[in-house]
């Protein structure tokens, strides 16, 4: 059945209208102004080319349209309009106009003007390469005439890898070569999987100029970007397949644990729904001295654990000055309550804000001291090093020290939050993990939290507010958590962390803004997702292929025969087709009940997602677990 749109998404903002337009083998979307997948005869060369303001706390201004003008023919087409970005410290107003060509050239031009002093981290345009690229051949040309021969990174990059950039040249295909070229100040380029933004985003204004800088009322900015491509040949369009295949595969290693993370300010709330979580392996309180957290707490967050039957786990925060010294305050803590935790994250105070690679700062001890510290202790938990903070922060701080496991998150909205955009993240968490396993070979890795809010902003004062309850970049409450499309995005995760055999997931809260349930204790559909998460872990998990892009699936084996978990995470409707050994299937509802479906041939609609069962009973039983 279909579903409305506050029910997949949580809020009834309009969904940003989406336009093709085309010159011959060139085709563009124009989105809220912007441009999205940029191709030529079918493939995609640029990601997307945005001209955006940022605020000092790496907000984005939601930029009003105007005078929207678009005309379209054959072999070319051309668009013109006014913007204005405008908030409580400052307006800035800018002019637009794109052209595309058969030929194979798309410019886009932006004149701006500073109404007011504007104070900002960036006004200006974006241009993103496709995660893809990664490891292939990408020329530089600098500001000096210079050209250097180099590669879009492989393991993801903590810092930038391109500076002082006029132009990027690359081949998106054999035979076919795209060429950027950048107008308007200096520009460089950040490796954007450290966010899991699918893409490598080339942007003005290098970071290490002071920010925020003001544009003073009156000054007027002029910028462009030229995009130029060549084939000697055109390709083959590629075709999409009309509807998905699952076809089910032999085992390949075990599902992992699943945990929640809990903040102790959402305890209360939490022992009121025990009831109506469902299961989970771990439950992962934060203890912060700082914060007034004591024994006390940790005894009624163990009461809470032991409620829904899982182990209680501890991230304690640090100040790490003094190792032993604030390793024997907390264990003094455990041993006061009568707490005896499964497991131990250390998570040094420093890692909440971002900072240079490869530093500690003044005074304080690098985490393997502290991890260290904790095992002198006597403590019998295994004890974890990481960051509470982002993938990024991680990266560019690896975790040192003997450390039993490693452990970071994700969040989907860090620079952009369109439903697009956010999907694409998962495409990213293959390289993350890669990533994570070559700075720490042999830990096994705890993922999560992975949400698409942000839990906190290392990268300004606070996350951005969002009253309306709309898709904000880098807000910490974002509706879709809560809705059909939470559901989906996080079985989107689920199935790469399973894939790349991560040892722990933490996809939610039990309540709260990254809840299970929401603030009327009502369970949303992400729970229903979390609890068939749950109750697989640790089971055999079995390898399983889809034919077409948009749709994820994770397959393991139960004890009476086998289930997928499959979503689909585009905003159009799929039919899929499934093994003949499936029986029956069943569609996560808003209400996080699962409605029974008829027949082999279903349709997954838009950010749906549905569990498939097959059940080993009767005389046949043995060959049909087998055969899956």
């Amino acid at each position: 059945m279909s579903a409305s749109d506050l029910e997949l998404f949580g809020t009834n903002e309009p969904v940003a209208e989406r336009r093709s337009l085309t010159a011959g083998a060139l085709t563009v979307i124009l989105e809220d102004g912007n441009l999205r997948t940029i191709r030529f005869a079918g493939i995609e060369v640029v990601r997307a080319i945005n001209y955006l303001a940022r605020d000092a706390s790496w907000g984005t201004y939601k930029a009003e349209i105007s005078n929207m003008r678009i005309s379209q023919g054959e072999a070319a087409f051309e668009v013109g309009y006014d913007g204005l970005c405008s908030g409580p410290h400052g307006s800035f107003s800018y002019r637009i106009k794109i052209t595309g060509e058969a030929s194979g050239t798309l410019c886009m031009e932006a004149e701006g003007i500073a109404l007011t002093d504007f104070p900002t981290n960036r006004t200006g345009f974006v241009v993103l390469h496709p995660s893809e690229a990664a490891g292939g051949r990408l020329t530089i040309g600098h500001s000096d005439g210079r050209s250097e021969e180099t590669m879009f990174p492989e393991p993801i990059s903590p810092d930038q890898p391109a500076f002082d950039i006029r132009t990027l040249t690359h081949e998106p295909t054999p035979g076919m070569v795209c060429t950027v070229a950048v107008e308007g100040d200096a520009f460089e380029m950040e490796d954007q999987r450290n966010w899991t933004d699918a893409s490598f985003k080339t942007y003005i204004r290098p970071l290490s100029k002071p920010r925020p800088y003001l544009i003073a009322k009156g000054s007027k900015d002029v910028q462009r970007i030229v995009v130029s491509i060549q084939a000697k040949t055109l390709p083959a369009r590629p075709k999409t397949a009309d509807k998905a295949t699952l076809m089910l595969g032999g085992p390949v290693g075990r599902m992992p644990s699943i945990a929640l993370f809990l903040d102790p300010d959402d305890l209360s709330a939490a022992v009121a729904g025990a009831s109506l979580l469902g299961p989970a392996q771990e439950v992962i309180v934060r203890f912060d001295g700082a914060r007034a957290h004591d024994d006390r707490m940790l005894r009624k967050a163990a009461g809470f654990t032991d409620s829904i039957g899982a182990r209680l786990a501890i991230e304690v925060i640090f100040d790490a000055v003094d190792p032993r010294a604030e390793a024997k305050t907390i264990v003094d803590a455990f041993r006061s309550s009568g707490v005896e935790p499964s497991a131990i994250l250390i998570s040094p105070r420093r890692e909440f804000k971002t900072r240079a690679s490869n530093l500690v700062p003044t005074g304080e001890r690098p985490v393997g001291d502290l991890v260290n510290a904790f095992k002198a202790a006597g403590i019998a938990a295994s004890v974890g090093a990481g960051s509470p903070s982002l993938f990024t922060e991680f990266n560019r701080n690896p975790p040192t020290g003997d450390a039993d496991f490693v452990f970071f998150g994700n969040a989907a909205i860090v620079h952009a939050a369109d439903d697009r955009s956010v999907m694409e993240t998962l495409t990213v968490y293959p390289s993350v993990i890669a990533t994570a396993r070559h700075l720490c070979p042999g830990k096994p890795i705890w993922l999560g939290p992975c949400t698409i809010g942000m839990r906190h902003n290392p990268y300004g004062e606070a996350l951005v507010a969002n009253p309306a309850r709309s898709r904000v970049p880098a807000a910490g409450d974002d509706p879709r958590h809560g809705a059909l499309f939470g559901a989906a995005f996080a079985v989107g995760v689920a199935a790469q962390a399973a894939t790349a055999g991560v040892d722990r997931l933490i996809l939610a809260a039990p309540t709260g803004r990254f809840g299970l349930l929401d603030a009327a204790g009502e369970r949303r559909p992400l729970q229903a997702v979390h609890a068939e998460l749950a109750a697989a872990s640790g089971a055999e998990r079995r390898e399983i292929a889809v034919d077409r892009s948009g749709i994820a699936a994770v397959a393991y084996r139960t004890g009476d025969g086998a289930r997928i978990l499959v979503t689909n995470l585009t905003a159009e409707d799929i039919e899929i087709s499934v093994p003949q050994a499936f029986q029956s299937a069943g569609s996560i509802e808003p209400s996080a009940t699962v409605s029974t479906l008829p027949g082999k041939q279903l349709i997954l609609h838009r950010y749906r997602t549905m569990i498939l069962t097959a059940s080993a009973t009767g005389r046949n039983s043995t060959s049909l677990v087998d055969s899956l």
